[in-house]
This record gives C-alpha cells, structure tokens and sequence, in this order.
C-alpha cells in the first residue's frame, strides 16, 4: 500500500518518441520517482533533450519534471490508452513550460503489474538466489531500495530507435535502463516508492566468547520522523544447501535484535516486512567474511613492450603489448580466524558448480564427437535440421553440391525459409570449379524435384566468413568444422547463449552476398565456369 505522506516530493523522468514531425510524441518509456522524506529534490529541468535518430525523421525527446507526491501518482494513473495522456506539468507554477509541459502523447493500452495498488520489491533469479546482475527486473532504480509498480504497454512500433546505438545510449544516460535488453519496458511506465521507514540496516558476526556462541546482530535505522512499529523480520538460514532456519518475529523498539547461532558456518538472509506498507527489503542467503588473505608485490616502474605483426608477413601492419613482469610474492598475509568447526560449504559448492556447468553444457547443446564419428556427427545435425519450424540459416564457407543431399533432405518443407551462405571456396578448392558448380546447380534441381525444398543460395566472392553457424528458428549452433568434414577429426559444436547478435551478422553478410545463379554467370563471363 502506498502512503503518499511518507515521501517529500516527485521527480517524472518521461522519454518520447516523435515517429513524424508535427504528429504527437509516443511514450516510450517513463518513471515516476518518489522522494523520501529528508531528500533533496532536483532543481528543475531547463528545456528539454533531443536526439534525431539519423534520416528517419523520428526524435527521441527527454524530459524530467518536479513534483507534489500526488500530482505526480494522478499522473500516473490517468494515462489511458482512450482518453490519452499528457507531459506531466510541474506543481511550481515558475517552473512551467507552456511549450513542453502539457502536451498531447500517444498512450497504448497499458496493463498494470502488479494490480493496483499493490506494490512488488524487485528480486533478481529468485528469493533465496544472490544477486548476480545480470537480470535484474528493475535496474532503472539504481541502488536505492525501493519496491516499485508497472504500467506495461505495446513494445511494437520503436524498432528504428533500438537500431540507432546512439539513441538507447541516450535515453540509458537519462532513464538507467538499456532499452534493447529490457524491451518489455518499452511504452511503459514505472512508479519507484522508496522504502519509507528503513534508512538502513547493521548486520554482522559477533564472534564467540568464553560464555556464548557466535550471534548475529542487526540494527535497524529509521529515517527522520519514522517508526518502528509494525515492522517484522523473517530470517532464514542455508547450510549445505539446507533450508535450516525460517523464523518471523518483531523488530524491538530500539531497533537491536541479538539472535544466538552458536556457530555461523551457514549463510544468512532476512525479508522485512511492515503489516501496512507489505514487504520493504530483501536480502538472499549470505555467508559472513570469517578470514582475509592478502599478500603485496612490488614490480618496476619501467614498463617493457614488444613489437610484433599482426600478420605472417614481416610486412603485415605491427601492434604492441606490454611483457607480464614477473614480481616475486611477499609472504601471505592472514586476517581472522576460521571456523571453529569444520566446515563442508566449499567441498559443497565445488561440487554443486561442477554439476551446474555439465548441465549449463547441456542447455547449450555443447557435443563433443571424436576422430572418426563422421556418422554420428552428420546424424545429429540431420535431426537438428527436422526440428525447425520457421528458419533454417547454414553458413558455412565449405557448403558444396554434396552437403546439399547430406542434410538438407531432412528438413520439412512446410513454412521453413532455408538459406545457405558458402563462400567461392567451397567450388575453388581441391577439383574442378566449373563440374563443382554444376554439380551444385543439378544438387538444387534434385531437391526441389524430390524433397519440394526451394533453397535460396548466397556465395561470397571474398573468404570474409571463418567459422560455421547453423541457426534453426532462434536458436544457433557454433560448429568447429565445416559440414563436409563434421566428424571426420575431433570436433566440437556449441549452442550459442546469445543468438541475436550472430543472426543479425549472418543476415548482414547475407546482404553482401552475391546469388548463386548471379556467382554462377559471373564465373561463365569470365571464363572459369560453364
């Protein structure tokens, strides 16, 4: 629940999208920050930012406001996709501009999440998982502790602003989100309420004595003119990957709570809670700092270079790098002391990240075929190539006439966008380029006439291609050799975690590509082909 007499003020952070000159902006993305109480507020905003995304026509503009906590929630909630919407209006009436504030935008329909007026504290993989920052689901609130509601909207309609780096890069300077990761927030706005009771929290090890056991000790630090009461803590305690503790109890007037563990060997974590303003803070099982070890060296002011080029070639164009310098360690250093008894936490967590990365190695697909497993090999790519749906992308610098019947008779026709990206090595290399290119023209016929398969082939004339890709729908294979000799010696094929970026490349070199037919009459002018 929000109490907006908890907080002192407002700031509108609002990002638009003007798609023509003359037409009403778009929103694109906005977040409405509330300002806890003993905060400075922002001076106003003086005009307002740009930045033309190239040749388009379309600008994407920039700007923040100040304003009374209300204002800025009815602000908030009056944006409708029916009625519109407007650039929110400063409450200081000095600090208004006629012709930036108040202005008609576009509104999509826009969906809340959570239902209003809930509010959610944003975690990352999950409530018992330490951040790791690679996703989190609100990373536009910085590093302040808040929980946060969402107005998602229609993400359609800004492709041209997530193609101009410079244009994401503008609005992650002013808004803390890279719209091209978190597209989901695109025509969407954001209301952040910082936590309105915690200023912070203490929590440490109190080691043990001659009469009591380790203990953990928190302390809890209002902020100015906030309460205590009704706020409550629920610990909980990993050991070895065991849920060993869970416990909810209040916090104490004078904000200390001293809880007995005996020995600290587990990892710690706690959600607070307040039974009006629901959950405030979360923090993930975290094992306490026991022991530090350090050790110094001292290496020479002169730095060594060497000179080498980045070619075989004597002649190829020289880089240099810096010699490593070989320091002699000073004796480690050792801060705290350990355990006092045994502790099987690392033997655990060995073990546990081993099985994470065999099964990290199955989810992309990692398959290893040794020397002579040419079979094995051409059979899997076979039933990869009858999985696909949509697409199928092969680019490999060696496709020739005989990969054609190989592989590509186990892809179903229906809706499947088949297109092969070789190179002129694939009909230069090792026999006779005009029977090479013939025999791939008739590999083409033969399977259009038998399999109603219609590949689009693309050559290119420069070898600008190395590796091997073979994208199925979204996903794409990283494969160690070309298709013609998968197999035949030790190869590795990999399932690549990012697939965008790789086809976004392939569908440029698509693009420089020349036709096969095109490559095959070019090869007959010149005299080297049938």
């Amino acid at each position: 629940m929000l109490d907006s007499d908890l907080y002192s003020g407002a700031v509108i952070r609002l990002a638009t999208l003007q798609k023509e000159r003359g037409q009403a902006a778009h929103l694109l993305f906005a977040t409405v920050s509330l300002i806890s109480r003993g905060r400075p507020l922002p001076p106003p905003m003086d005009g307002v930012r740009q930045h033309k995304i190239g040749k388009t026509g379309q600008t994407v503009y920039f700007r923040y406001v100040v304003m009374n906590v209300q204002d800025a929630i009815n602000w908030y909630r009056n944006l409708d996709h029916d009625q519109g919407g407007k650039t929110p209006i400063p409450s200081h009436s000095e600090d208004y501009k006629n012709n930036l504030d108040g202005l008609e935008i576009e509104i999509s329909r826009l969906t809340d999440d959570p239902i209003w007026p809930s509010l959610g504290l944003p975690i990352e993989d999950g409530l018992f998982s330490h951040p790791t920052g690679r996703n989190h689901p609100a990373p536009f609130i910085g590093i302040t502790l808040a929980r946060i509601h969402r107005r998602f909207g229609c993400q359609d309609g800004f492709d041209l602003m997530l193609n101009d780096e410079k244009a994401v890069a503008f609005i992650a300077r002013r808004l803390h989100v890279d719209l091209r990761l978190y597209q989901e927030y695109l025509g969407s706005v954001v209301l952040i309420a910082p936590d309105p009771v915690i200023k912070q929290i203490d929590c440490f090890m109190v080691p043990a004595s001659a009469d009591r056991g380790e203990r953990i000790f928190y302390r809890f630090v209002p902020r100015p003119g906030a309460s205590l009461d009704d706020l409550q803590i629920t610990t909980f305690d990993e050991q070895s990957n065991l849920l060993t503790d869970f416990v909810t109890q209040e916090i104490p007037a004078n904000g200390v709570l001293d809880i007995d563990k005996g020995d600290c060997v587990g990892t710690y974590g706690y959600v607070l809670t307040h039974k009006k303003h629901g959950v405030l803070l979360h923090s993930p099982p975290t094992p306490f700092l026991r022991q530090m070890s350090f050790s110094l060296q001292l290496g020479g002011s002169e730095k060594k270079m060497v000179s080498v080029p980045t070619g075989e070639s004597d002649k190829s164009p020289r880089m240099y790098y810096q010699v490593a310098q070989r320091l002699k360690p000073d004796r480690p250093n050792v801060i705290g002391d350990g355990p006092r008894i045994a502790n099987v936490n690392a033997r655990i967590a060995i073990a546990k990240t081993r099985r994470a990365k065999v099964e990290s190695a199955k989810q992309y697909g990692q398959r290893w075929f040794p020397d002579g497993s040419r079979e094995d090999a051409m059979r899997f790519i076979q039933n990869e190539l009858e999985r696909a749906k949509n697409r199928v992308i092969i680019a490999d610098p060696y496709f020739g006439a005989r990969q054609l019947e190989q592989y590509l008779y186990a892809i179903i026709p229906e809706s499947v966008d088949v297109k092969l990206l070789s190179s002129s090595l694939a009909f230069k290399a090792n026999g006779d380029q005009c029977e090479k290119i013939d025999d791939f023209k008739k590999g083409l016929i033969e399977l259009e006439k038998h399999a109603k398969l219609v590949a689009k082939v693309y050559v290119l004339k420069s070898p600008i291609l190395h590796d091997r890709f073979l994208v199925i729908d979204d996903e794409v294979w990283f494969l160690g050799n070309s298709l013609n000799t998968l197999g035949d010696k030790t190869s590795l094929i990999v399932k690549l975690p990012n697939p965008y970026e790789v086809i976004e490349r392939l569908e440029g070199m698509l693009r420089q590509a020349v036709s096969f037919d095109e490559y095959q009459k070019g090869q007959i002018v010149s005299g080297s082909g049938s």
